[in-house]
């Protein structure tokens, strides 16, 4: 279960105005903000910025300078425009502003204020649905056009055990492996190692070992999850080649009811398919301008079962994470200090990311000892506008995997990174300058091995400009420029500096279609090897930096509930290495991912429906890829199909939904000359009953791959391969969860 229950109220509001129908945004039970918050809020004058444009946006932009709940169904601001905000007012005046001309109305409440048609309520139940807007300072702009931003309402709505679960209902991301341990994700069929990955603002370097997983975390932690496909600003940092994903943790601000100074919640889960048991208990609070939270997860069970009734070997759950957090909040300032941990310790699969291999006589399983630890600093202003509004954030992280059979091998990676920047607030919309910096290592050893190591160190300068010159109209324009030295086992250096562009651009073309483009050219530098390839006998001569161009472009449209959107897509590395431990560490391949998306949707008063479907071709060196030659560039997807749906309940306090998971069958890895992919198509299904003692008590039932499906992830390795034998997704299942908060 999600540790998340409301989203931030300092930094961003309580709740942005239900997105476009059908868009991202779901159903949440959101505790109303007190009396005396709502009247201060409404009463007080603030300085707003919005530019002239559709309502929807220009509401959610409201919500976010005037940190307020605001709610309605997203219905009746679809097709409308606004003529824009500028100048200082009450939340009043302003909304009579930002509404006039659209035939709404307001109501002020004391949870906050509800947009109503004709001036009265809304004909249907509103509904409190969370926007990106209440998560992204820069939600709207043209390079967000093709954002996936999952938010705290998703999280708990889908209650995740794996990052699989975090994204499910987004055909776009798939993540393959069945355990955690072995976990990858991929976005537009480009792997993770391959886009700009943060978690709390820290740069993630997490690549150890290709039979294991590279960003493991545990889904309890995240109150956020933001995906760049493709095309990515240029200050999503150093790296991004394929796009970009932000992960954030919980604040106390997200879980502490408003009005009270200390709290906390204990939550138990119990899944039936491998006993899986998993316990979580927190507490949080603050006093004065200090505030600080602690949590601790422990899962446990053994293996699972797959669709045909096979226990799985090394699926056992044996997982323990935690998170603490202090914060420092006064006057417009604020610092805040994080450390995250995960540890997995259980048996697995020899090779952890595959079932078996045929014909070896290697052992069912061996020990894998996982350790992942995140540390960040950071320091913002609060609410803050104008030529100044500064930001920094220090992090470290490392990860460690150890296998002490058979040779007792020792990976581990860790990356220190910074990054010191500024948002420019002026008429046409914001610029944001700063530098960051990396230093990266990669080591391996093991009893008769000396250590063996590789490092990158790189400084970069960035700026983006997110501009609305004209009123249907946003850009988004960015640079960087980054210089990078590695150093190889052997310790020889190389230099390699590079500059890399992105533009992207959004034309409201009516009031119901939208139409979105742009266009990358991104340095990547020397990508570290593999920890467990690392050889004392390479010898370096010169890498070239790998680079890599994308570009997307699509259109979104809405109509009352209905929405429709669409768009193709192409990312194409050059250089990018494939070191091997044979061959040599300098070699290098081309690789290429494009395809196209489809995502319909329906929203009413108290539900929604979204279909999406993603169709996805990777080759290398111009031939169709296969999982094993385009490891830690991308996968073989196909395509895609993922449906979600959820109905909140106006006179009960019970929410019903279920997503379903579907692949079609995909004959490319034939041409690479294995076999094709099969096709499976996965039901999950979910209810869950709060009660309503101040909704504390929240008690949910799942029934996960309800047909009992035998299959593995389509983003799973080995499936073309008839030697291979794939890690099977767990069969049908029951989950029974209850969470106490108090």
């Amino acid at each position: 279960m999600t540790i998340s229950n409301r989203p931030a109220r300092t930094r961003a509001p309580i709740l942005a105005l239900a997105l476009a129908a059908g868009s991202a945004g779901l159903m949440a039970a959101m505790a109303p903000l007190s009396a005396v918050h709502a009247q201060a809020a409404t009463t007080e004058a603030r300085r707003f910025d919005i530019p002239a444009g559709p309502l929807t946006a220009a509401l959610n932009r409201f919500a976010v300078a005037a940190d307020l709940a605001l709610s309605g169904n997203g219905a009746l601001t679809d097709g409308k425009s606004s003529p824009g905000l500028q100048g200082r007012f009450t939340v009043g005046e302003g909304l009579e502003r930002l509404l006039d001309g659209t035939g709404l109305g307001y109501r002020l409440t004391d949870g906050g204020v509800v947009i109503t048609e004709g001036g009265d309520s809304a004909t249907l139940a509103p509904i409190e649905i969370e926007g990106a807007a209440a998560y992204d300072e820069n939600a709207g702009a043209a390079d967000r056009a093709g954002s996936i931003t999952i938010t705290p309402a998703e999280l708990e709505r889908r209650n995740p055990a794996t990052v699989k679960q975090v994204f499910a209902g987004e055909a776009g991301v798939s993540v393959g492996g069945a355990i955690p341990l072995s976990q990858k994700v991929y976005v537009n069929g480009v792997e993770e190692t391959q886009l700009a990955v943060s978690i709390d603002g820290a740069r993630q370097n997490n690549k150890v070992f290709h039979h294991a997983g590279t960003n493991i975390i545990d889904p309890s932690l995240l109150k956020l999850a933001r995906v760049d496909p493709g095309v990515a600003p240029a200050d999503a940092g150093p790296g991004a080649l394929g796009g970009s994903i932000a992960y954030e943790t919980v604040d106390v601000d997200d879980v502490l009811s408003e009005g009270r100074r200390a709290g906390g919640f204990a939550s138990a889960a119990f899944d039936s398919n491998s006993g899986r048991l998993g316990t979580g208990v927190a507490a949080y609070g603050r006093a004065g301008d200090f505030e600080g939270l602690g949590y601790l997860n422990r899962v446990s069970g053994d293996d699972y079962e797959d669709g045909d009734g096979s226990e799985v070997p090394g699926t056992e759950s044996d997982m323990l994470s935690y998170l603490l957090k202090s914060g420092y909040q006064r006057d417009g300032h604020r610092i805040e200090l994080s450390a995250e941990r995960v540890l997995d310790d259980a048996n697995r699969p020899f090779r952890a990311n595959i079932g078996d291999l045929i014909g070896r006589e290697d052992p069912d399983v061996r020990r894998y000892e996982l350790e992942r630890q995140n540390f960040t600093l950071g320091y913002s202003t609060v609410d803050a506008g104008g030529l100044w509004d500064p930001e920094a954030v220090l992090g470290f992280g490392r990860t460690r995997i150890d296998v002490p059979e058979p040779f007792g091998s020792i990976g581990e990676t860790s990356s220190v990174s910074g990054n010191l920047r500024n948002r420019f607030h002026f008429g046409l919309g914001t610029l944001t300058a700063g530098v960051d910096f990396f230093a990266d290592e990669a080591s391996y050893r093991d009893p008769a091995t000396a250590e063996l190591r590789e490092e990158a160190d790189n400084v970069g300068v960035f700026a983006q400009a997110r501009l609305n010159p004209l009123a249907r109209l946003a850009v988004s324009l960015g640079a960087r420029f980054d210089r990078e030295r590695f150093t190889g086992v052997d310790g020889s250096g190389i230099d390699n500096d590079g500059v890399s562009g992105n533009i992207a651009a959004t034309i409201q073309a009516t009031d119901w279609l939208a139409l979105n483009a742009g266009y990358s050219d991104v340095f990547g530098g020397v990508r570290l090897a593999e920890n467990y390839i690392l050889n004392p006998e390479w010898e370096y001569g010169d890498i070239d930096g790998v680079r890599a161009a994308s570009y997307r472009a699509g259109f979104e449209a809405k109509a009352g509930g209905f929405s429709l959107e669409g768009g193709i897509f192409e990312s194409d590395f050059t250089d990018a290495r494939d070191e091997s431990y044979s061959e040599g560490p300098t070699l290098t391949t081309d690789f290429k991912s494009e395809g196209y998306r489809l995502a319909t949707g329906y929203q009413w008063g108290p539900g929604f429906a979204r279909l999406s479907y993603a169709d996805t071709e990777v080759t290398l060196n111009g031939l169709p890829a296969d999982s094993y030659s385009s490891q830690y560039l991308g996968t073989p997807l196909g395509r895609i199909i993922a449906l979600e749906v959820g109905h909140q309940f106006a006179t009960l306090p019970l929410t019903l939904g279920g997503t379903v998971d579907a692949a079609l069958e995909n004959t490319d890895p034939v041409d690479a000359g294995g076999q094709a992919l099969e096709a499976y198509e996965v039901l999950n299904v979910y209810a869950e009953y709060r009660a309503a003692l101040a909704q504390s008590l929240v008690l949910r039932v799942e029934a996960n791959n309800v047909f009992d499906e035998a299959y593995a992830d389509r983003a799973t390795y080995g499936q073309e391969f008839d030697t291979v034998r794939p890690l099977a997704e767990p069969g049908r299942s029951f989950l029974l969860m209850a969470k106490l908060t108090f």
